[in-house]
């Protein structure tokens, strides 16, 4: 069987957004919500920069993963994909065998509790 390298897919680092980059992000998307797809009214709205797909689901800290949002709808986006990442790290977990056992045998290693070789149940020390 081939060695198969196996390759970390983690948190993207984030850069420090500049109010050029910012500027850059509203051009290049016309002043339109990513999510909503209206028209934001950069004067009297809250709005941000918003990452299409999110960094810890293994987006780009680049331009073209950055879109201006209504602070409500990003506020939305950010919370269903805080759910989709701690979805992926359980499910990874699971497939790597990392978790505990759900069901631990009675009277194992993690238990207080040891049945003697007579039978008898007596603390762990």
């Amino acid at each position: 069987m081939p060695f198969v390298e196996i390759v970390e897919l983690a948190t993207t680092a984030r850069r420090k957004l500049t109010a050029h980059r910012r500027l850059r992000v509203w051009e290049q998307a016309a002043g339109v919500c990513a999510l909503c797809e209206r028209k934001i009214d950069g004067v009297r709205e809250r709005w941000i920069v918003e990452h299409l797909r999110a960094l810890e689901l293994g987006g780009t800290d680049e331009l073209a993963n950055m879109a201006p949002a209504h602070e409500v709808c990003a506020r939305a986006k950010t919370r269903d994909d805080h759910r989709r990442a701690a979805q992926a790290k359980r499910q990874k977990i699971r497939h790597i065998g990392a978790g505990g056992s759900k069901r631990p045998l009675p009277f194992g290693k993690t238990s207080p509790w040891k049945r003697t070789l007579s039978g008898r149940i007596v603390p762990r020390k």
